[in-house]
């Protein structure tokens, strides 16, 4: 019973599992049939497309349509037939020359440095992408001009490697998409920062920031980049000796790489998972991953990725001393055509040919490929790399009985060892003091925001606080009018004029002192901006503009209207003041005048100073001239004089 059940189980597993493949090939020559169904109409509205911009072009004579249509046309073309693209670039070049439009030499220098790209011409690429992106930010444009720079820092960072040109980019860039709140482009300054991290040792910094663009990945729900990423922090962990974490992060990226159909990506990301199983000795699950690289790789023609794979499948194969397998590995590396290897492809071939010559006894073979591995470590300053090479070296050299050169590069692969563990922690110092630092600047921001925060708060509380208070008091002023008025409208209305003109006293007394408060202050504020004035004039070349603005704030100073304001409502509050002073002493002149009146308001000698534009000095000086004026002795006090007037 239990052997006909079980050959019953296989059967239907069987059936369904071929049932399964039928649909899944029935489902692919269906995606094909569309795909190219897609491709014939996609080809035919390409074509309409082309056919009325080339319309546009002959019959408007508006020549910004002209040229703008010129320049979506080159777009069209450029990789198709890049020579036509180039016409109908130097056609709208010619436009914008004879008629400057700004926005149209934006797009005119990003449509160039287009096709310079396809043409390979990168110096000129990256000038165009700059150009572009500047002018974007000159019309206000700032989202597409950070955009712009932001390819323009990829540009660099892939074909210079200049990492502080591309920080000083992402500097420029990541503000404004903050301010837009652009996720996507904040994604890529922040994975840009990440790479240049990890280019000068900062691991933890760099590991921050691609947990950082992952977050903003996913919540843009940008798939289509997300792959990347998670192999950049994937390498990340491989360079931290963290190959478990390595593992688990390139996983999550295959599966996302595997639901968009990014085939690309997969293959590279299983090619990397593939590296940190060997790290972790499981030679079984790493071949699989290694094969399965492969195989999408040779599906889509990737062909670094088949050479990195073709190596890694030796490397395992040389582990399990498969000897004969790992050598059509690497042969098969070798017939591949010179131009699609790299320098690390062919670092890496040279390391494994070695090691697979050091284990089938060519000695001599396995020394030059040794050597080789030494001299492009030694150009490149690696010193894990040196390290390692030679004692890969130092192994043979044993094998073959030379037992000195043997030691001595032993020697040597431990100095590079030293030099590395010092390169190490000299780039964890740095790291560690790049983290304080940032950390501080960060708690100065938030510190300064909440500042802000508090400030506006308090600002809104004192804010409601007056409101309040002015309600209730013109609550109260209207409740008491309404009930004096009602109780003793006939009885007091004498003393109710009484008090109406002792509140009007009070208010003008109030608005007298307050306007001389207020005329020391604006005097003493234009004094010391016409100090400054002074001090920015001595050392710039505009002098007539810095005189002219002086001369504007002498005139304010002493601008008679200010006075006649002040003398008005001091004779609202003090009726016949100067009346008395003018009958009692005919000698005092006009400026004693304004002394007087300004010393029967009780100021001190530095608001009067303010207010006259004189120096405090000058005011003992003008009180000493005035207690001559009226026969003042020395025990006799010029104040209390002028108060009791």
């Amino acid at each position: 019973m239990l052997c006909k059940k079980s050959l019953k189980n296989v059967l239907v597993s069987n059936f369904l599992k071929n049932l399964i493949q039928s649909v899944n090939i029935a489902i692919k020559y269906i995606c094909l049939l569309c795909f190219i169904m897609f491709s014939i109409s996609s080809q035919s509205q390409n074509q309409k497309w082309v056919d009325s911009l080339q319309l546009i072009i002959r019959s408007t004579k508006n020549d910004s349509v002209k040229a703008k249509a010129q320049l979506t046309l080159a777009e069209r073309l450029v990789y198709k037939d890049p020579r036509m693209a180039k016409l109908y670039i130097d056609e709208a070049s010619l436009i914008y020359k004879k008629r400057p439009y700004v926005r149209g030499y934006a797009s005119l220098y990003g449509v160039k440095a287009n096709y310079f790209y396809t043409q390979s011409v990168y110096d000129s690429c990256m000038v165009y992408l700059e150009k572009s992106g500047n002018e974007f930010m000159k019309i206000g444009d700032t989202l597409l001009g950070a955009t712009i720079k932001s390819n323009l820092a990829l540009t660099v960072k892939v074909l210079t490697r200049d990492y502080d040109r591309v920080e000083e980019l992402i500097d420029e860039i990541e503000p404004i998409a903050r301010k837009y709140k652009d996720t996507s482009l904040l994604a890529t300054a922040i994975e840009n920062r990440g790479i240049i991290a990890l280019n000068r040792g900062y691991r933890n910094i760099a590991l921050k920031h691609m947990k950082e663009t992952i977050e903003l990945r996913e919540q843009a729900f940008d798939s289509v980049l997300l792959p990347q990423a998670y192999y950049t922090i994937g390498n990340l962990y491989q360079d931290m000796y963290q190959n478990k974490e390595a593992v688990n992060q390139l996983d999550i990226g295959i599966k996302i790489a595997d639901a968009i159909g990014q085939n690309n990506q997969k293959a590279q990301l299983l090619r990397m998972k593939s590296m940190s199983q060997i790290k972790l000795s499981q030679l079984d699950e790493a071949y699989e991953s290694a094969l399965k690289s492969l195989e999408l790789s040779k599906q889509i023609n990737l062909k670094s990725n088949i050479l990195s794979t073709l190596i890694q499948l030796a490397e395992i194969e040389i582990n399990r001393e498969n000897y004969k397998e790992a050598k059509a590995y690497l042969d098969e590396v070798e017939r591949t055509d010179g131009q699609q290897k790299n320098i690390g492809i062919v670092y890496n071939y040279n390391i494994m040919r070695g090691l697979l010559n050091t284990e089938i006894n060519n000695y001599t073979e396995a020394i030059a490929n040794f050597d080789y591995c030494i001299s492009e470590a030694e150009k490149n300053n690696s010193y894990r790399n040196l390290k390692r090479t030679k004692l890969f070296k130092s192994k043979v050299l044993n094998k073959m009985g030379k037992y000195d050169l043997a030691y001595d590069l032993l020697k040597e692969s431990i100095n590079a060892s030293d030099s590395l563990n010092s390169y190490l922690r000299t780039s964890l110092a740095e790291e560690q003091k790049v983290i304080f630092e940032t950390n501080r600047k960060e708690k100065e921001i938030a510190l300064q925001k909440s500042e802000i925060e508090l400030l506006k708060e308090q600002e809104k509380v004192a804010e409601s606080r007056f409101q309040l208070l002015v309600m209730g008091l013109i609550s109260l002023l209207v409740l008491g009018g309404l009930l004096f008025y009602a109780i003793r409208q006939k009885m007091k209305r004498n003393r109710l004029e009484r008090q109406k003109l002792d509140g009007d006293l009070e208010f003008k007394e109030k608005q007298l002192t307050t306007h001389a408060l207020h005329l020391a202050h604006k005097n003493e504020v234009l004094l010391d901006l016409k100090e400054q004035l002074k001090s920015i004039k001595s050392k710039s070349n505009n002098i007539r503009g810095f005189q002219s603005i002086i001369n504007n704030i002498n005139l304010d100073i002493n601008n008679d209207n200010n006075w006649e304001q002040f003398k008005s409502y001091f004779e609202d509050v003090h009726k016949d003041f100067n009346t008395k002073i003018m009958r009692n002493y005919p000698e005092v002149s006009n400026n004693d005048l304004r002394l007087m009146s300004l010393l029967k308001m009780n100021l001190s000698s530095k608001e009067i100073a303010n207010i006259l534009n004189i120096s405090v000095e000058g005011v003992k000086k003008a009180r000493y001239r005035l207690r001559k004026k009226l026969n003042l002795s020395t025990e006799e006090s010029l104040q209390e004089l002028v108060i009791s007037l």
